[in-house]
């Protein structure tokens, strides 16, 4: 298991979209606080809160966790109004400095809010929106020369695999291939059996050095 700085290290260093997927959602909110922790103290990190979970829990620190997690202004959070196209263009007009990170969290709450039905066909046409709107905003994060991370709460859904039996369920990403092809790389965070957050690379099929697919990166993570 290795230390969290090398990988923190090649998510600062270069211009890239990288999708967090989680399986649970529960250790969601601490992870992301904790990556951010560990973010600002390196670079300025642009964080749209479409879930408010990150808002919550910055409500409910300490002021010394508080400042040292803002790191003298590195952090900003933008949190989405009614109107979701609008308010994505909005953030090209915030006063962002170069460099750093640019999070959208999450595409399931992004994608849900553009749903206008639950059919399939609702659902084909919130994909296409949602696809366009992280086009802006991969756009937008290179214009600031930033990379973007798309958080992702994978869902169950029946496999393709033909059960002749039972129905076979997998876990999958919100977005499907379109979210695969938008990543340059997709980041999997799963608790292992000592209640340790790990991040595993998944393979995205770009042409990543396959060095990094033989490392899971341990994070720790307060209150989990």
């Amino acid at each position: 298991m290795s230390s969290i700085e090398p990988l923190l290290n090649w998510i600062t260093a270069k211009l890239q979209t990288i999708t967090l997927a989680f399986d649970d959602p529960r250790i969601k909110p601490a992870v992301c606080l904790g990556l951010v922790e560990r973010l600002t103290s390196r670079v300025n990190v642009v964080y749209v809160d479409f879930d408010l979970q990150l808002s919550s829990e910055l409500q409910n620190l300490d002021l010394i966790r508080y400042d040292r997690i803002n790191c003298g202004g590195r952090l900003t959070v933008l949190q989405p109004n009614d109107e979701i196209p609008d308010f994505v263009e909005s953030i090209s007009f915030q006063n962002m400095q170069q460099g750093g990170l640019l999070v959208l969290d999450s595409l399931n709450t992004l994608q849900s809010l553009l749903t206008d039905d639950t059919s399939s066909r609702g659902s084909k046409i919130a994909n296409q929106k949602t696809a366009l709107l992280v086009t802006v905003l991969q756009k937008l994060s290179r214009f600031y020369s930033k990379s973007l991370i798309i958080v992702n709460v994978t869902k169950s859904r029946p496999s393709d695999r033909n059960m002749l039996t039972s129905t076979f369920w997998e876990k999958t990403l919100v977005g499907g291939r379109m979210i695969k092809f938008k990543s340059d790389a997709i980041l999997s965070v799963s608790q292992n059996q000592s209640h340790e957050v790990e991040l595993k690379f998944q393979n995205t099929g770009h042409g990543m050095s396959s060095n990094l697919y033989e490392e899971r990166y341990l994070l720790n993570v307060d209150s989990l």
